[in-house]
């Protein structure tokens, strides 16, 4: 965990406190994270110790928000798009995306979080939780149609 923080920070005692958050955060919600199985369980860890230390990152450089730009468009992606797509390609695909936009999909339909226990232990506002599954789902769906 600290050699990730410290990769994102590059500072020794930051890289500690997002160490330290990241498993306040986890305590936090046990409840939850003690139901991940054990395999799975390293990738979580490692999407909570990356988002803590971003979130530090951005608050030392006073950025209130951690958010990639995509263009907005008003069209929802329908998740029947993805229910045609093989299984291996979508893997591949996913693997493609940006590590914010995969750590919010892991989360979220791997893990089964909500969007309200995602926002927990990442330490951002529901509402950009929503916003990058949203944008996930876009940049998923335009890297499958690129494929095809």
């Amino acid at each position: 965990m600290y050699g990730i923080a410290y990769s994102i920070l590059h500072n020794v005692h930051d890289a500690e406190d997002a160490v330290q958050q990241a498993f306040l955060n986890i305590a936090n919600n046990f409840k939850k994270v003690h139901n991940i199985p054990c395999q799975e369980l390293p990738a979580f860890i490692v999407i909570i110790i990356r988002s803590t230390s971003i979130n530090i990152y951005n608050k030392n450089k006073h950025i209130s928000e951690f958010t990639t730009e995509l263009p907005e468009e008003d069209i929802p992606v329908e998740v029947d798009f993805f229910e045609n797509i093989d299984y291996e390609q979508l893997i591949t695909t996913i693997s493609k995306l940006p590590d914010s936009y995969k750590d919010i999909l892991f989360l979220h339909y791997v893990n089964g979080f909500s969007c309200k226990e995602i926002s927990k232990l990442l330490d951002i506002k529901v509402e950009n939780v929503w916003k990058r599954i949203e944008r996930a789902k876009k940049s998923l769906k335009k890297l499958l149609e690129e494929g095809e």
